[in-house]
C-alpha cells in the first residue's frame, strides 16, 4: 500500500483484521506495516505507538456498540429493553470476538474518550432500569449485576467454557440468565407496589 493512500481509518481496520489472526494484545507496529506493505515508520504519522490505534480501534468499537443498543431499543422498556440490550450485546461481542478483550479493558487505560463511551454504554442500562421503582443505589447494583452477567457469560465462553454439556446451548444458558435478571426485577417492583 503506498503511503498516500494510507490513512488512520485504513490503520484501525487494518488491526481489526489482525486480530482475527493473532491475539490483539500481541499485535505490533512491525504487525501493521508488514499487513499493510509499508515500512512501519510511516504510521509514526497517524499514531504515536500501538497503544493509540487500540484506543482509536476501541472507541470506534463503542461508537458501534452504542448506536446498535440506541437503535435497537427505540420504543422498548422495562423487561422487554433488557432483554434487547443483553442480545444486542451479545451479538455485538461474538461478531467482535476477536478484538472484545479490548471493551473489558478500558479501565485499565484511563483514556477519557473510552471512559466516556462506556459510561454511555452504561447510561443505556440506567435509563432502561428507570422504568423500574429502584432507588439510585440499587440501580447502581443493578447494572453491576446486569454487567457481570453480561460479560461474565461472554468471557467465559470465549475462554472456551460451557462445552461439556452439548444438549444445552451456551445461548440458552445466557438466555435463561437474563429471564431470570428480568424476573427478580419484576418481583422487586411488585414487593414495592403491594
Amino acid at each position: 500500500m503506498k503511503k498516500r493512500t494510507l490513512s488512520r481509518e485504513k490503520i484501525i481496520d487494518c488491526f481489526r483484521g489482525l486480530a482475527e489472526e493473532m491475539d490483539v494484545q500481541q499485535i505490533t507496529f512491525q504487525h501493521l506495516a508488514k499487513a499493510l506493505a509499508i515500512k512501519s515508520p510511516s504510521l509514526y504519522n497517524y499514531f504515536k505507538n500501538i497503544r493509540e490505534v487500540k484506543t482509536a480501534l476501541t472507541a470506534k468499537l463503542l461508537r458501534e456498540l452504542n448506536e446498535q443498543l440506541w437503535h435497537n431499543l427505540v420504543g422498548k422498556s422495562k423487561g422487554e429493553a433488557i432483554q434487547i440490550y443483553a442480545q444486542t450485546y451479545e451479538s455485538f461481542a461474538l461478531e467482535n470476538q476477536a478484538v472484545y478483550p479490548l471493551l473489558i479493558s478500558i479501565p485499565q487505560t484511563k483514556e477519557a474518550i473510552l471512559l466516556e463511551g462506556i459510561q454511555e454504554t452504561n447510561q443505556i442500562i440506567f435509563q432502561i432500569l428507570d422504568s423500574f421503582s429502584l432507588s439510585k443505589e440499587e440501580k447502581i447494583h443493578r447494572c453491576r449485576e446486569l454487567r457481570s452477567i453480561i460479560h461474565g457469560y461472554l468471557s467465559l465462553r470465549f475462554l472456551g467454557y460451557f462445552t461439556k454439556e452439548p444438549d444445552v446451548a451456551p445461548e440458552d444458558s445466557y438466555r435463561w440468565m437474563i429471564q431470570e435478571f428480568i424476573a427478580s426485577l419484576k418481583d422487586e417492583s411488585a414487593n414495592l407496589s403491594s
